[in-house]
């Protein structure tokens, strides 16, 4: 019994270039994994042949890959070789009628391109190929870690991947807790991702008693980044408080210190910040009193705005902790932060608030909401029976 097999193109010599995205395969000839046997026969060990030709005769597609996989000749041949040939035998993974096994399968041929090859171009090629091969979302998922891992930088088509990465997982139902690996993988590789990607990390820890070692430290590696830079990823960072994962910081003596100051940094002014016992802490996490300080300004004055439509620059300087006369660039500062938006009245010596981020949204807030849309109410009602009373007096001297 014979197989028939998809691949991308033939065994034969023809040039193959890896692409990330879905191909179209096509049908080869009846003898291609014969073909594939004869080509590898040479490198394999002395019973190579017979065990492939005994696979074949018993269609038995789950063999023939273990028989290849496990001889380590052959895979050297085969890894070495053709792009097509690797195709080919990758395509006998479809072949395999017990998933279970077709995914162990399939993670050992990931595995030998991986430990048999010396160079990463080839190894991430291989890795391509066989991702565009598979068709189960775990397996891919678990490929798309190997070639992060193996990228010297996240560029091309890959870098495309991760950008969109969110959108891929919930498109193939990948479960939070499967997703750590790959969140984790770009984290690594990635500097400029990483606060990112540690915050979707947190995401995955839904209660609790879900959050191991790794949560926990990926909680601290989260924390610390919101500290150090609580203003890029703002409206990203504004509910990490609410992580199960975070809360947990607070129950564990040696991270309580690093929670409080998380929660400064995410609710607080300058005043909690400086009452604050850090000198140990700062230096722990190597966190820079400078930068901290200058975002703590910014976040502050970002909270007396969303207080006040109109703010007094002697309640900046005060609550800054400034000069009078540095008020303006601390403004400047806010609104080229993005978090804030206003104009400043220079002879009135005050800031009109036009937009302001939301740091702390609890009880007191909603209750100022409340006042604010009373206001508007009254308002809307003076300006009514202002019309009303406009329309009678037209309509008496008609």
């Amino acid at each position: 019994k014979r197989f028939r097999l998809m691949i991308f193109k033939s065994v034969f010599n023809i040039e193959s270039k890896v692409i990330m995205s879905s191909s179209t395969l096509v049908n080869v000839a009846e003898d291609a994994e014969n073909r594939l046997v004869a080509l590898l026969a040479s490198s394999g060990r002395p019973s190579f042949v017979q065990d492939c030709e005994r696979c074949l005769l018993n269609g038995d597609a789950a063999g023939l890959l273990k028989v290849i996989i496990s001889d380590i000749g052959a895979m050297n041949q085969l890894l070495n070789g053709e792009e097509a040939s690797f195709s080919l035998l990758a395509a006998l993974l479809e072949r395999v009628s017990v998933p279970e096994q077709e995914a162990k399968l399939a993670d050992a041929l990931a595995s030998a391109v991986e430990t048999q090859l010396k160079d990463k171009s080839q190894q991430l090629r291989l890795l391509s190929a066989l991702y565009n091969l598979r068709s189960s979302p775990q397996e891919k998922c678990a490929l798309l870690v190997r070639m992060v891992t193996l990228a010297p930088a996240l560029t091309g088509r890959l870098s495309e991947l991760v950008e969109d990465v969110v959108k891929l997982l919930d498109g193939w139902s990948i479960r939070l807790e499967e997703r750590r690996p790959l969140y984790k993988a770009i984290a690594k590789k990635d500097k400029s991702k990483k606060q990112r990607f540690m915050l979707l990390i947190l995401e995955t820890y839904v209660d609790a008693t879900q959050i191991d070692n790794d949560g926990l430290e990926a909680a601290k590696e989260a924390a610390i980044g919101a500290i150090r830079d609580p203003v890029t990823l703002f409206q990203q960072q504004r509910s990490m408080l609410s992580s199960p994962a975070i809360k947990v910081l607070a129950d564990k003596p040696d991270t309580k210190e690093l929670y409080a100051l998380l929660k400064i940094f995410q609710e607080g002014k300058l005043r909690e910040y400086r009452a604050f016992n850090k000198d140990v802490s700062l230096s722990k996490y190597d966190l820079n009193e400078e930068d901290c300080i200058r975002h703590i300004r910014i976040l502050s004055l970002c909270s007396l705005a969303a207080e006040s439509e109109e703010v007094p620059y002697d309640v900046v300087a005060e609550t800054l902790d400034v000069l009078k006369e540095e008020v303006e660039s601390w403004v400047i500062a806010a609104v080229s932060s993005g978090l804030l938006s206003a104009k400043m009245d220079q002879i009135e010596q005050k800031i009109m608030v036009e937009r302001s981020v939301v740091r702390k949204f609890d009880m007191d807030q909603w209750k100022a909401l409340q006042s604010q849309l009373q206001l508007w109410k009254q308002n809307l009602n003076g300006i009514l029976d202002a019309i009303k009373q406009s329309d009678l007096t037209v309509t008496g001297h008609a």
